[in-house]
Parts: C-alpha cells; structure tokens; sequence
C-alpha cells in the first residue's frame, strides 16, 4: 500500500467496532460499566497500567455516567504549542492526526455498544506558554487555531454516538486572574526551591532546558530556567482554580501520554508511542511491507533523520502547511 493510501484510510475511514462473544456475555452478565471498563483498560492502547487511585476513581466516573445515562467523556488536556526544536514548528502536523486516529479506535468499542456514546475532548492549556517556555503568542495561537481546524475536519469521519470537541482553558477562567495565582505561588516555590533534593532540582533543571524556546545565550538564562520551572510547577498544583481542573470534572476521566500517575489513564498517542503530539513530530515508520504511525521527540528525530525521506501527501487543505508532506523512516 502507498503512503498516500495508507494515510487516507487511516483518518477517513470510520472504526466500526464488531462486538466479539465475550464483549456480549460481559455486558450481559456484568453490565456495561464492566465493558467500558474494560475497554479503558486494554493493553492494546494502554501505556502502562492505571494506578490503584485512579483505577478506583475511573470505575467510580463509568458507574456515574451509566446510572445517568449520559456519555462517557473522556479528556484530553494537551501543550499547547509545538515544540521549537522540531522542522514542524510551529504548525500542527501528523503527530495530531495519528492521536486523534488512535483515540477514536480506542474509543469506538464503548461508542458502539453504549448508548449514551462518548464525548472527546482535547483541552488546551496554551493560557501558560508565554510565560513558562516563552514561546511568542503568534506560535501559541497558530497551533492553537490550526489544531481546532483539524478538530473541524475530524468532524465527518466519526462513528454513531462519538462527539470530537476542542476546547481551551481560558473558555472556563480568566486569563489573567490565573496569571495573578501563579505568580503568588511562584513567590512560594522560589523560596522552598532549595529544600528540595540535588537529584529533584536537577530533573526538573533538564525537563525545563529541553522545552524552552531559550538559549543559552540569551541574556538571563539561569534565571529564565528557574521561572520556567516555578511556572510548570505552579500550573501542576492546580493554584489557578478553587473547582477541579476543567479537564478533571466528576463526570470526566482524562487520557495522558506522560507523566499521568495518579491523575489519568497513560495512552499511547500513537501505537509506536508515547511522545506528546505537541512535544514530537508525526511521521512514518516503514517496516518491510508494514506502515507504522509513530511521533518522534527532537532527539529521536536527530538521531533517525539520516534513514528518512520526505514524500507529498495530497490529503488535507492548504491551511495545514506541515501536512502536505510525511517523513518516512526506513527500518
């Protein structure tokens, strides 16, 4: 099959989930909640496994959304902008096709066999980008509005009883009353900075240096390094509302694909990964006469761009400048 093909059939295609023996005997000896459930918990999109906590608080949203017989509403709260250090910033590319493609796959079980259906909702956190990895607003807002438009056109290849939704932060709460409780906590994280260990300080140092748009030298770095981490701890601690988070309400279990323990279901965001779309770059891993969706961090992407190539895709419109060609990586 060429690229082109494959690509087509993987966003144009609608899943349409067959219920096996098993599937019909469990929803009929031990309900839907049990079948939901089980389909959350497959091995086959899981990164790794729920943690006890939050397995406890998934079965509890499930138990609540069927006694109310409302959809199951998943979440997804995401970047949101992509990262500098990628030939794709900072544009959306395939790494947002393949991880609204797997999420749908993922989903279409339960959107098949209940039927209240299921609502997905990406959510964008971009309100602290600025501040925290200092990318320029005109960035923020270019992937913003371009991953809504990909939201858009995702619209028509959706199974019965599937609702693909965008939403951002700042529909919910003020930007700026936000922006004013993370600074107050940042006064508060400065000044226990260093009771934290070496080993702590360090990770964080190194997590903060990978994603910001920085140099060193610009002038302040060390500084600006420090802020960045107060302002990602800051957002993390949740400083900025007295609800739970948008993403987190009684009737929503949220996906992740990094760092998810205690909080969410740890999903790949492609079958060959667990990359964040935002933070990697979509492309395509040819395997004899396999073709396999993956999303690159920077530093795969710098060591495997010598085994790839570029190749056109006719597929989407012209708004999508990064989606008009793929880079393959020859295995």
């Amino acid at each position: 099959m060429d690229i082109h093909t494959f690509l087509s059939n993987l966003v144009i295609q609608i899943p349409d989930y067959v219920p096996t023996t098993k599937d019909k005997k469990q929803i009929e000896f031990e309900g839907v909640g049990k079948f939901i459930l089980s389909k959350l918990n497959s091995s086959e999109f899981k990164a790794t496994s729920i943690t006890p906590d939050y397995l406890s608080k998934v079965i509890d949203k499930i138990n609540l959304c069927v006694n109310h017989e409302v959809p199951i509403h998943l979440t997804v709260p995401f970047g949101a902008v992509k990262t500098s250090s990628l030939p794709t910033a900072p544009g959306i590319d395939w790494g947002e096709v393949f991880n609204i493609a797997l999420l749908r796959e993922y989903l279409s079980p339960i959107a098949k066999m209940y039927k209240q259906g299921v609502v997905l909702t990406y959510v964008s956190v971009s309100v602290f980008e600025q501040k925290m990895n200092y990318y320029s607003q005109s960035d923020i807002d270019l992937y913003d509005e371009e991953f809504e438009q990909l939201i858009k056109y995702y619209q028509s290849y959706l199974p019965k009883n599937f609702r693909l939704n965008f939403a951002r932060l700042t529909d919910q709460l003020t930007k700026d009353k936000m922006l004013q409780m993370i600074d107050k906590k940042i006064l508060e994280l400065d000044r226990n900075w260093m009771n934290n260990s070496e080993e702590i300080r360090n990770a964080k140092i190194i997590r903060a240096k990978r994603n910001c748009c920085i140099t060193q030298n610009d002038e302040g770095y060390d500084k600006k390094i420090l802020q960045s981490i107060f302002v990602h701890d800051a957002f993390c601690s949740e400083c900025w509302t007295l609800d739970v988070a948008p993403w987190d309400k009684k009737n929503m279990i949220t996906l992740a694909f990094r760092y998810s323990d205690g909080w969410a279901i740890h999903v790949r965001s492609t079958r060959a990964s667990t990359v964040n779309f935002w933070s990697g770059m979509g492309a395509i891993i040819e395997k004899g006469s396999k073709l396999i969706p993956t999303i690159l961090s920077t530093t795969q992407y710098q060591s495997l761009k010598e085994n790839t190539k570029s190749e056109k895709v006719d597929l989407f419109g012209k708004e999508f400048k990064n989606l008009s060609q793929i880079q393959i990586i020859y295995d």
